[in-house]
């Protein structure tokens, strides 16, 4: 059901970037196990999935419609494409080289938005690309941001506004530019938009309130109000006209609400004070999210007739929904001992694990979440593969699938050499295989070794890293009839002898946003783990005051936001703690300033630590906090002194080398 926005991928207060299963797609590892032999056919009662390979990472959209066309990206590997259901088609930009994917309607055409090289530095163009025409820009939209596109072509988003930040705005297909509302005081955006034009958002007032709106095809406004609390924000809308969003309540509390047309909303409400995430929204009124509990963060379905009802978790310690369609099925994911297994919930019943059900998997291949459904029961997932399709039945494409790259530890060192391996099945057992490795150190490795029989294969991949920094490594399989599948790792490469703070995992207990404006304003709301990688020398840190970085000092964040920087300004350095300092790009937009601090508690498991910051200044200059990881304590500013404060501990490695 995930046709018009990609905030219905990953919201609390409509986000994007789901669980990016893992940072760099797959999850090598040094101890990682040997490629297997591919899967037998599933032998198991009920619908079987065949799989598709759509994306090296999908952090950045992963987006479904009903025709089984899927608009993907990462944040990562800077990928997009466009799957016509065959084959995955670049989007390309307008020249600037960045796009956005935001939204994909069910007449395949693609929502985004792209820098223009010709137009003001870093600013972007909401844009529709179609695989007959390309990528248009909307007329009057530059630095505006678009979220939500209908079947009749008709997009809902915001522009900037004399003495505004945005108003809320719709663009029809013949060119018009339709005003949602009246003029807001400093904010107001549409975030949702159905088939007759009904648009859900919100708008900021002059008390300092946010009050969640609807729109009718018009642009009238409909006042939803703040629920009592800070702020409001309708982020759902189906058909029906019926909306949910999220709001905060006096006390601070996230929680869920729903509105049927004509009726005032109510609350969805919660089982331990929060709900933390409305996610998706059917045709039959049924609300999907996330609530607090005792036992730690649980999926759960709404409606109004029964309330909130926890999905059942089969005796996992947490759970999460993503997406549900009307038949009242839902995807996410179960949190086992053995990590995070795709799931598929049939309304109420025991969650069904995706990886009992795949029809001849490539080996090592594990779906960690559901990310989208439509109504055919095609689905969207995670995978230590990168994002893939699961198509009922037992016929995907003609084209290669591959599993993880095994074998491939995620930090190594120079000098170091490592044999890794990849499995391949194909639908053909006549077809023979060719495999491409390319490393971007450009340190020279043998050609991958192919051995292969019955459509199944596998490729071991050798290779000795001769330089620091990050490395990314491609592998292309090619079929004999001339179809190919790529997929992307990244590698982490320390110098010994060089001093240097380099690591990758993820940030436990991360806050989210700081700001609920900014969060809407931003996308980046999900309460999901954030993963980090990041690599800075330190020859020449010289304590508070800072020095100038190393330009191939990098610092990448990928969960509930991506983050890519651009220009890592200063190291400073204090014993066992670091502080990065710098610039780059938030969810695909420039000018967002960084800050890290991390702290190496040595070989101790769990005693690392990091505090990260994002933050951009507004049109008045005033600076915004778009996530803290330490939401609400102040980040420290003129000293290094008494940093650990806000650090959250590292799952994963955070190490200063000497």
């Amino acid at each position: 059901m995930n046709t018009q926005s990609i905030g219905k991928l990953a919201l609390r207060k409509r986000t994007l970037a789901t669980l990016c299963a893992s940072l760099f797609a797959a999850h090598g590892g040094a101890g990682a196990a040997e490629a297997k032999p591919a899967a037998a056919p599933c032998a198991c009662s009920g619908p079987v999935y065949s799989v598709v390979n759509l994306d090296p990472e999908g952090g950045a959209a992963a987006l479904l419609n009903e025709r089984g066309q899927a608009a993907v990206g990462s944040f990562v590997f800077g990928t997009n494409g466009y799957f016509d259901g065959e084959r995955v088609t670049p989007l390309g930009s307008l020249g600037g080289g960045f796009t956005v994917i935001k939204g994909l309607n069910n007449r395949g055409v693609v929502l985004a938005e792209s820098v223009d090289t010709n137009g003001p530095a870093g600013d972007y163009y909401p844009v529709t690309w179609t695989l007959g025409r390309g990528m248009r820009a909307l007329p009057n939209s530059l630095a505006g941001q678009a979220w939500g596109i209908n079947d009749r072509g008709q997009v809902v988003g915001g522009v900037p506004a004399p003495g505004i930040s945005a108003r809320a705005v719709r663009w029809d297909p013949n060119g018009a530019r339709v005003a949602l509302g009246p003029l807001p005081f400093s904010l107001s955006e549409g975030r949702a938009l159905n088939g007759s034009a009904f648009a859900g958002g919100y708008a900021d007032h002059a008390d300092g309130t946010i009050h969640a709106t609807l729109y009718n095809p018009a642009g009238v406004v409909t006042d939803l109000g703040n629920m009592g609390g800070g702020g409001a924000y309708a982020m759902l809308l189906n058909d029906r006209g019926e909306a949910a969003g999220v709001y905060t309540d006096a006390g601070g509390n996230e929680l869920g609400f729903f509105r049927a047309p004509g009726r005032a909303a109510v609350p969805i409400g919660s089982q331990n004070g929060s709900v933390r995430l409305v996610a998706g929204l059917n045709e039959r009124g049924e609300v999907v999210g996330i609530t607090e509990t005792p036992d730690g963060l649980a999926a759960y379905q709404w409606s109004r007739g029964r309330g909130l009802v926890q999905l059942p978790r089969a005796g996992a310690s947490e759970s999460d929904v993503f997406d549900i369609n009307n038949r009242s099925e839902s995807v996410g994911r179960l949190w086992r001992p053995e990590g995070s297994r795709a799931v598929l919930w049939r309304a109420l019943a025991a969650p069904v694990d995706l990886n009992s059900r795949l029809h001849r998997a490539p080996p090592g291949l594990v779906l960690e979440a559901g990310a989208a459904i439509n109504e055919a029961g095609t689905i969207l997932a995670y995978s230590n593969a990168g994002l893939v399709m699961l198509r009922p039945g037992k016929q995907g494409t003609d084209a290669p699938v591959l599993g993880p790259v095994l074998g491939l530890p995620d930090i190594v060192n120079v000098g170091q050499e490592v044999t890794a391996k990849i499995g391949f099945i194909d639908s053909s057992a006549r077809q023979t295989h060719a495999v491409s490795a390319d490393w971007t150190d450009s340190c020279p490795s043998p050609h991958p070794q192919v051995v292969e029989a019955n459509g199944s294969g596998q490729a071991s991949l050798q290779h000795r890293f001769c330089a620091p920094g990050f490395l990314n490594l491609t592998v292309r399989v090619t079929d004999s009839g001339g179809r190919s599948t790529e997929t992307q790792r990244q590698v982490l490469v320390n110098e010994p002898g060089v001093a240097a703070l380099s690591g990758r995992g993820t940030l436990a207990g991360a806050a989210g946003v700081a700001n609920a404006a900014a969060g809407a304003r931003g996308g980046a709301t999900r309460a999901l783990p954030l993963r980090f990688a990041l690599w800075a020398p330190l020859a020449n840190a010289k304590g508070a005051s800072g020095a100038k970085a190393d330009a191939k000092a990098q610092v990448m964040l990928t969960g509930p936001f991506g983050f890519r920087s651009e220009q890592v300004s200063t190291v400073s350095r204090d014993g066992t703690q670091v502080r990065l300092e710098g610039t780059g790009r938030y969810n695909g937009r420039p000018g967002y300033r960084f800050v890290v601090d991390g702290s190496d508690g040595g070989s101790a498991r769990g005693a690392d630590r990091m505090r990260v910051r994002i933050s951009h200044r507004d049109a008045a200059g005033a600076e915004v906090v778009d996530y803290d990881s330490a939401r609400p304590a102040p980040l420290a500013k003129a000293t290094l002194a008494g940093r650990s404060d806000g650090m959250a501990a590292v799952d994963g490695q955070l190490m200063i080398s000497n």
